[in-house]
């Protein structure tokens, strides 16, 4: 014979044997559970209102066990007790200066929040209290435009570290350092004027600002300027000792914090209006025009070289270019077209390349190599500057930019998409180095390049399955698909990374696998860490979120657009009819 501790140990939180166990510890069996919360999920779905007040004796305990039932009518014989104390009762049943309506509720109810288990009550009062609180003087200072200001900070000494120039123009260095000496001081200065005084001159910090940041966006336009002119008279010719100036990746960080820096912040009393708007935009305009003039003129240096330096030097300069330019024209396309999606992901992929270009020096990325108009297309000095008008006050605040469960679906596409294009290019790119791998202008021999250009059409394969699968499969099959090819994409890149690594001497990059190892993580965690929405009783529902990402840009018109207009007719003058 079972006893009730046996019967009832599966579900209770500490078996009956436990040396630790209390009566208080104790949760009330199954059925008594359930004969207490019936009339309780009964009534969930009614209004909620104020609970009634009921007297001892109207309180119906038979349903309850003998415990719960003493400790109930305690708690009633309290109340009515209370009640009594209270002063006699009015002809209308209210007490003796009380008001006839129930006493408003004051104190906020805590919304109590849950973790991702949702059964785990999260420590929001200990979190609350451990954040640290700052002075009050740095209350307007946001966090977006603090980070864009230690990104300013950052490349403004970066640039100072690494390559600016290939020449030996000792002028072009000397105006370098002097314009990111004079911004680093500018932007100390800014930030003493508008924090150490109690009352700090807004018109002045903001004047300073742009005054600061001015000289070095001059030289680094000048750079670029510098090099294209010195490099028109030598375009068709062979450089064995290099380009006249070159750009480095010095130049592209020093535009980066420049154009960063310049736009003033929330916390200077400036707030974004249409004019800035405008500029940003114009701002983008111009950079894309630039790139532009600089691809037709790689396209004309390609093809003039095939008699001056030989046919394979030119058909890697248009692969090159071929990468390069599309890397740009998806930044461009997703600024100028204002698609939300494709904005987050080409500025975060855009914002990993320039965390690699600051570590040019100790990589040695083969993407940050110095280039000159006179042997290729100057494209990172562009790319880094229209990141930086992107991620720009004025141009944030009008993109609506969310990170909602279903958002990260969005994105996980978006990744795929990105390795489908760039991958599409690195095919062209390895089958052009398998070309030309005879005349010694490629790190690998021709089987390494073929070996290449198969893995990146194995990698194009799997993005476009994953693809086909978000956007078209069931819901547990399209998340396990996604995850799988990601894994797949990290697996296969890694090798590819080492291979190359170990038979050319190549390190990460688009040709190597490191793309798609870098997207594959991404992928990955955009499709496993989010946690699926819920449902009415709370439990997690991949079915609804998926379906929330498949109807995203589905017509939600309201009722009243089906309805048809009369105000034409309402407003047409009628006359009564006669006989």
């Amino acid at each position: 014979m079972t006893t009730d501790d046996e019967r009832h140990d599966e579900d209770w939180i500490f078996a009956a044997p436990d040396p630790g166990t209390l009566p208080t510890e104790q949760l009330p069996g199954r059925e008594e559970f359930e004969r207490y919360s019936a009339p309780l999920v009964a009534g969930r779905g009614r209004r909620p209102s104020r609970p009634e007040q009921h007297s001892a004796e109207t309180v119906d305990l038979s349903s309850l066990s003998d415990d719960v039932a003493e400790l109930a009518e305690q708690r009633a014989a309290d109340s009515a007790g209370r009640a009594r104390a209270a002063g006699p009762l009015a002809p209308g049943g209210a007490r003796i200066g009380e008001s006839d309506e129930p006493a408003p509720i004051t104190a906020p109810l805590r919304v109590p929040t849950y973790a991702r288990s949702g059964t785990t009550p999260n420590a929001a009062a200990d979190d609350d209290a451990r954040t640290p609180v700052l002075p009050r003087r740095f209350h307007d200072l946001g966090i977006f435009d603090a980070l864009r200001d230690l990104l300013a900070l950052v490349c403004l000494v970066i640039a100072l570290s690494t390559t600016f120039t290939l020449g030996e123009l000792r002028i072009v260095e000397i105006a370098g350092k002097t314009g990111i000496g004079i911004a680093l001081i500018g932007l100390v200065v800014v930030h003493l004027l508008r924090w150490v005084p109690s009352t700090p001159p807004l018109g002045l910090i903001r004047v300073l600002r742009v005054t600061a940041m001015l000289p070095a966006l001059a030289v680094g336009i000048g750079v670029i300027v510098a090099d294209f002119v010195t490099s028109l008279p030598v375009l068709f010719s062979a450089l064995p000792d290099g380009p006249p100036v070159g750009v480095g990746v010095g130049v592209a960080m020093l535009l980066l914090g420049a154009i960063v820096g310049i736009e003033p912040r929330a916390h200077e009393g400036y707030l974004p209006a249409a004019t800035a708007r405008a500029r940003s935009r114009m701002v983008l305009l111009v950079i894309g025009v630039t790139a532009l003039v600089l691809l037709l003129v790689a396209t004309v240096m390609a093809v003039g070289r095939v008699f001056t330096t030989g046919w394979a030097f030119s058909l890697m300069s248009f692969a090159n270019t071929l990468i390069s330019a599309l890397l740009l024209a998806i930044l461009l396309g997703s600024a100028m077209r204002r698609e939300r999606s494709w904005f987050v992901f080409s500025v975060s992929a855009v914002g990993a390349l320039v965390i690699a270009a600051l570590a040019d020096n100790t990589l040695r990325l083969s993407f940050a190599a110095p280039e000159s108009v006179a042997t290729g297309y100057v494209y990172l000095p562009l790319l880094l500057s229209a990141y930086g008008v992107m991620i720009s006050r004025s141009f944030v605040r009008t993109m609506p930019v969310s990170f909602e469960r279903s958002d990260w679906l969005v994105y996980a596409v978006r990744a795929f998409e990105f390795s489908i294009l760039m991958h599409s290019a690195a095919v062209l790119w390895n089958l052009a180095a398998a070309i030309a791998a005879g005349r010694g202008v490629t790190p690998g021999g021709t089987v390494v390049h073929l070996m290449d250009a198969l893995v990146c059409a194995m990698f194009v394969a799997v993005s476009l399955f994953a693809r086909k699968a978000l956007l078209e499969r069931p819901a547990q099959i399209a998340r396990a698909s996604g995850v799988v090819s990601a894994l797949v994409l990290v697996i296969v890149g890694f090798l590819a990374v080492i291979v190359n690594s170990l038979a050319t001497g190549a390190g990460v990059g688009l040709v190597t696998g490191g793309t798609a190892l870098a997207l594959g993580i991404a992928a990955a965690l955009m499709l496993t860490v989010p946690a699926p929405v819920r449902d009415e009783f709370g439990a997690p529902d991949l079915a609804r979120m998926f379906a929330e990402f498949r109807h995203r840009n589905a017509r939600r018109d309201p009722l009243l657009s089906l309805l048809p207009d009369i105000a034409a007719e309402r407003s047409r003058r009628k006359t009564f009819p006669r006989t």
